[in-house]
């Protein structure tokens, strides 16, 4: 009995910790959004715990930074590992995890109004790794249908179109762009070929089959 006692205390304590964390990860992200050059002291306020428990997770602010974007990739992860049933149609296929993605990376765009200094470029760019073999499968099977140009070889349109959602977060972060990826989406479809017009009218389609999709399946 003592160790089943002990074990749910430990999860308990396991679950603090995690809670913690998450809530020290979000309020550093509202700070850093509100001023770059936030203190650590100034984030631990934002998230109602002590200085020493911030520094319990992140020694000091390069860590916290480092926190932030490991988030950033794990949300990113858990986005791609948990898609639905997608459209065997390139071009939809494109808009629809542009809409699906943009949530993900508008929570996060902060890191690009100050971490490029502190996590480097080619740390910003990794963020994007996850999401690499599975645009240049639908990039390539998109060429081989026709669907999409080929007038640049797929790994140069997938870096191109990472480039892109940089500068669309970028954008975002300006006041720029203020939808909901429907303008990402379109600029990704502009990218491998299509027409504005077309791109729009597949972006559009993309948010039907989304909603429809959530309430089919009463989300």
């Amino acid at each position: 009995m003592d160790d089943g006692v002990d074990g749910e205390g430990t999860g308990r304590r396991r679950g603090r910790v995690r809670a913690n964390r998450s809530r020290i990860i979000e309020a550093a992200i509202a700070e850093f959004a509100a001023n770059p050059d936030a203190s650590m002291d100034d984030v631990a306020r934002a998230a109602g715990v002590v200085r020493r428990t911030v520094y319990g997770h992140f020694p000091n602010r390069e860590a916290l930074v480092q926190g932030i974007a490991d988030e950033a990739s794990a949300a990113l992860v858990s986005l791609l590992d948990g898609l639905p049933d997608l459209p065997d149609r390139p071009d939809l296929t494109t808009a629809l995890l542009a809409l699906l993605s943009w949530p993900v990376g508008d929570r996060f765009r902060v890191l690009l109004t100050f971490a490029r200094r502190e996590l480097g470029e080619e740390r910003i760019r990794d963020l994007l790794v996850p999401a690499r073999a599975p645009s240049l499968a639908i990039i390539e099977r998109g060429q081989a249908d026709g669907v999409f140009s080929r007038y640049l070889p797929a790994p140069v349109l997938v870096a191109l179109s990472e480039a892109i959602a940089l500068a669309m977060f970028e954008e975002a972060n300006r006041g720029a762009v203020t939808d909901s990826g429907e303008s990402f989406a379109v600029a990704s479809l502009v990218l491998l070929g299509l027409a504005p017009e077309r791109a729009a009218a597949i972006a559009d389609e993309a948010t039907r089959w989304l909603r429809e999709s959530s309430a089919a399946s009463g989300r």
